[in-house]
């Protein structure tokens, strides 16, 4: 019988959650291999790796998308467009960490569209996104997500918060735009619902949270749905939550295993 052919990894970003993704690939997912990474700093992603036994090419974002089947981007919203583009122009697999980058440039999608490359945006730190797929197809009716945080994971817009505060209400797009660095599963919850200006997004800063709170509320014609995720902060970056780097690994092993359970 012959061997599956393995599928060459490039990761954009070596910070909290890529370079976790970076260490699962390295220490071993079957039909999977790390073939590169790129970094804002070609010395740091190469300190990062040092230990590392599969030895990935350390190269440039231009470069990146030619090293690898499935392009990984764990970047900055701002450096967003330009690796997502240089990944579908060569048709490669786009696993996009900053969602929200998907809202903010719409033509990426259509490129994906009319190209033979391919996005995957996955969960992060969201439960449900399979149940809410399955109610689209019903007919949704209704689409809320309420994301509670510590102030300190909002920047200055948390400074001074001494009490349970609403922040923020309004649509996804709208979230997306005011809070690019910590709100990706409004996109997410958007992009696989209602969509970005129908899905309503509540944002919550709370001194008393310790976790990262989202409660997922669905109405369809197959009935409702609510559904909550508390996730521990990130304890490198703690305007993400610690899962979003895991629930990458877990988008890259369905992508490699013949048995695919959930979206």
């Amino acid at each position: 019988m012959a061997e599956r052919r393995q599928l060459a990894v490039a990761i954009a970003g070596l910070g909290s959650v890529g370079l976790k993704v970076a260490r699962a690939l390295d220490a071993g997912i079957d039909g999977l291999r790390l073939a590169a990474v790129a970094a804002s700093s070609p010395e740091s992603a190469r300190k990062r790796i040092a230990e590392f036994k599969s030895s990935p090419a350390v190269v440039t974002l231009d470069e990146l998308a030619d090293h690898g089947d499935i392009v990984v981007e764990c970047l900055p919203p701002d450096c967003f467009r330009a690796v997502a583009l240089s990944a579908l122009e060569r048709d490669r697999i786009l696993i996009a960490a900053s969602v929200g980058g998907l809202l903010e440039n719409p033509d990426i999608v259509e490129r994906a569209r009319t190209g033979s490359g391919r996005i995957i945006a996955p969960s992060g730190a969201i439960a449900g996104v399979d149940a809410l797929s399955a109610a689209r197809e019903a007919g949704l009716q209704s689409v809320k997500l309420v994301s509670t945080k510590p102030p300190k994971a909002f920047g200055e817009a948390g400074d001074g918060i001494v009490e349970p505060t609403t922040i923020f209400e309004g649509s996804a797009r709208e979230a997306v735009k005011r809070f690019p660095k910590n709100i990706n599963v409004a996109a997410t919850v958007s992009l696989a619902g209602l969509g970005p200006d129908r899905t309503i997004i509540e944002i919550r800063a709370d001194p008393a949270a310790s976790a990262n709170r989202h409660e997922l509320q669905i109405v369809s014609g197959a009935g409702e749905a609510v559904m909550t995720s508390v996730n521990l902060p990130d304890p490198d970056n703690p305007k993400s939550s610690a899962i979003t780097g895991y629930s990458i690994i877990a988008a890259l092993r369905r992508l490699a295993d013949p048995l695919s359970i959930g979206s």
